[in-house]
């Protein structure tokens, strides 16, 4: 795999990342789509929680209104 370095001139230095490199690359990418991963099931759990707790405030004869004033 190759990386590429900017110069100070401007200019653009492309060599072959070494192997501990490559692991540190292969690692630092698997790591943010682990993270990204966690982050989309924690949004997808909220809104699942926000909708079960208006449904269940609903059940007890809650209005939208009046939900509304609650969850702020």
């Amino acid at each position: 795999m190759n990386k590429a370095t900017l110069q100070p001139d401007g200019s653009w230095k492309v060599e072959t990342m070494s192997a501990d490199e490559e692991t540190d690359w292969k690692g630092t990418v698997e790591s943010g789509k682990t993270l990204k991963a966690n982050m989309e099931a924690a949004i997808a759990k909220k809104a699942t929680d926000k909708a079960s707790a208006t449904t269940k405030l609903k059940a007890l004869g809650l209005t939208d209104d009046e939900i509304s004033a609650l969850s702020g």
